[in-house]
């Protein structure tokens, strides 16, 4: 299981027809965030990665706090809104009684527009319980979830350190963390430490264009092929 890999992407200024892929399995494993703004292509990408996960068969919990119905009828376990806090313990429930191996398995908890999400349950004082409590779940999940094949991916419009409990170290554990479109200096900071590449200033940002930095790789250009995201949905789907 050591080889198990997926394609994200192109390298932006290198082709190649392998593409760029990273590792599924321990000791690595794949913890996924993705930040971009609105028409970025996020969604799409989203969808071209579990299209290219599909051989794996994984078990896909699939939390729409928008309710974008652009993940519908993938997965049974599935919800939009408020009910994402609920999925989200499911999911944490199912990691929890995952041994180490995870059987063979891969399960991913797949939450879009996390920021929302927690800004929503935190702005009221009967649900800011379950605000933390999503935070922490998310940072067992990171920091225990690789050795047991349960991987996080997350999918927001800014990245904000705020996501996590402070101090926690939890965001250090991402594996594979890809900014889509122009990214705001803080945004982009955060996400990639500050890190550069040679040709950086010649990258031209746009829908499904953007950097990608893979645990123990340099920083990269990337641009995922652009794919109708209804007809994506439709074979997830099928």
């Amino acid at each position: 299981m050591s080889n198990e890999r997926f394609m994200i992407g192109y390298d932006f200024f290198m082709f190649s027809e392998q593409g760029l892929k990273v590792p599924l399995s321990a000791p690595v494993g794949s913890h996924l965030i993705v930040v971009g703004g609105s028409g970025s292509g996020k969604s799409t990408a989203l969808l071209y990665w579990l299209w290219k996960l599909k051989q794996h068969r994984p078990i896909l919990y699939i939390a729409d706090f928008k309710k974008s119905n652009e993940f519908c009828g993938i997965s049974k376990n599935y919800a939009e809104y408020e009910e994402c806090y609920l999925l989200i313990k499911d999911f944490y429930n199912e990691f929890l009684n995952t041994p180490e191996g995870g059987n063979g398995k891969i399960k991913i908890l797949i939450i879009d527009e996390i920021a929302g999400l927690l800004t929503h349950f935190s702005m009221n004082k009967g649900t800011k319980e379950k605000a933390d409590e999503i935070r922490q779940i998310m940072s067992s999940i990171l920091m225990l979830g690789r050795s047991r094949r349960c991987f996080l991916w997350l999918s927001m419009q800014r990245y904000t350190a705020s996501i996590f409990p402070s101090a926690s170290g939890s965001a250090d554990n991402f594996h594979v963390c890809i900014g889509l479109g122009n990214l705001s200096v803080d945004g982009r900071k955060g996400l990639f430490a500050g890190e550069h590449f040679t040709g950086e200033d010649e990258l031209l940002y746009g829908q499904g264009k953007g950097i990608v930095l893979v645990d123990g790789q340099q920083l990269k250009g990337i641009i995922i092929p652009q794919v109708s995201k209804q007809k994506l949905l439709k074979l997830l789907q099928n």
